[in-house]
């Protein structure tokens, strides 16, 4: 049998290229020792901006040996629902989460197990992992693939990520390799004292990375990390619920007041570190997008659903303010002005979650985060 360590070797190597630094040993080892390719068994191709999909029944290792992220399974309505995330993403979190020999790790969201034969690889034969999906046919093929790679430290089970698995409780470490609206109750309860979780929450604008560890019974401390990635929202038996549907009419009717701006806002707003601040500064803004009659091109709104009929289109260097709500027009003057004037990075941010809620903190400047 072929043993693909060209092929690992290349993937370590198209990684670090990425990231323009060498991987810490213990990672780069941990990549090098598990074969992804004993992990898909097939993945979807997406065919041009559309919900239609090749289904790729043999890939070939370039296919596999590369730092993307592969989509595993779709559901009826073309929506992705599991993939193998992109390695280069995988380990920025795997060297965040500083994963050593003998510990115990829960992660939220099996997949295809690839990242949990990882996790496997850097606690060793005295670790532990716990891994957890909702989807059972996920879990079935995860404990093939992991038995096929020669991993006997990570239990795949079937679980409810947002009640984590509190059989093996207290763990060390915690990762979601999902995306949550809110961080679970239950994750922090079971979670070790000093233990370190790490998830990907987004947030009405943005798709932000936490790393937080626990200081206290019901209390985490910590801060974003420079991540450019968004995992799939994790969803319970029923499914994701329905997107909020925004009725156009409503808007169109508002007054419209155009505004200039000093710099680029379609450009900020994929910035985490602005749309982050914009967030904090407009707390009830959430992100849509708008195609008209006869046109192709979409057009992006944030729309304030704490105050109906009120709305900014963006326009890049222009914004259209919609409705009479003239604190649209200064909170978003003032966001770009405080960003342009300190210059943050997403990783100036840090972040406490206690009982009484989550609160952003950036400089001397303390916001009340809205999850």
């Amino acid at each position: 049998m072929k043993s693909y360590f060209r092929e690992t070797e290349h993937l370590v190597e198209d990684m670090e290229k990425r990231l323009e630094r060498r991987l810490y040993s213990q990672v780069r080892n941990a990549f090098l020792q598990v074969p992804r390719h004993l992990f898909i068994e097939h993945y979807y191709r997406q065919q041009g901006n559309y919900l239609a999909w090749d289904r790729i029944a043999t890939p070939a290792p370039e296919d596999i040996y590369c730092d993307e992220a592969l989509v595993t399974k779709i559901d009826e309505r073309g929506h992705p629902i599991s993939s193998s995330s992109q390695p280069g993403v995988m380990a920025r979190q795997l060297e965040a989460l500083d994963l050593r020999p003998g510990l115990s790790v829960l992660e939220i969201g099996t997949g295809t197990g690839y990242n949990a034969a990882l996790i496997g690889a850097l606690v060793g034969s005295t670790g532990q992992v716990i891994s957890i999906d909702i989807d059972q046919e996920l879990i079935t093929t995860a404990i093939r693939h992991l038995d096929a790679a020669g991993v006997t430290n990570v239990l795949a089970a079937m679980g409810d990520g947002f009640q984590g698995y509190p059989e093996y409780a207290p763990y060390n470490r915690l990762l979601a390799t999902c995306a949550v609206l809110a961080l679970p109750r239950s994750w922090v309860e079971q979670l070790a004292p000093g233990g370190i979780l790490l998830v990907n929450l987004s947030l009405n604008l943005s798709s932000v990375f936490l790393l937080l560890q626990k200081v206290a019974p019901t209390t985490l401390e910590g801060h974003l990390l420079d991540i450019d990635a968004a995992y799939m929202e994790m969803y319970r038996a029923g499914g994701l619920p329905q997107a909020l549907q925004i009725n156009w009419k409503t808007y169109d009717s508002q007054p419209r007041h155009e505004i200039q701006l000093a710099a680029n806002l379609t450009e900020l707003l994929i910035r985490p570190a602005y749309s982050v601040l914009l967030e904090c500064f407009l707390p009830g803004l959430i992100k849509k997008y708008r195609v008209f009659p006869g046109e192709t091109e979409a057009h992006t709104y944030l729309i304030d659903i704490s105050v109906p009929g009120s709305a900014i289109q963006v326009q890049g260097e222009h914004a259209t303010i919609i409705g009479s709500q003239q604190y649209l027009k200064t909170q978003l003057l003032q966001s770009m002005e405080w960003y342009e004037r300190f210059g943050w990075t997403i990783e100036d941010y840090t972040v406490s979650f206690g009982e009484t809620g989550a609160l952003l903190h950036l400089g001397e400047m303390c916001f009340r985060l809205e999850i």
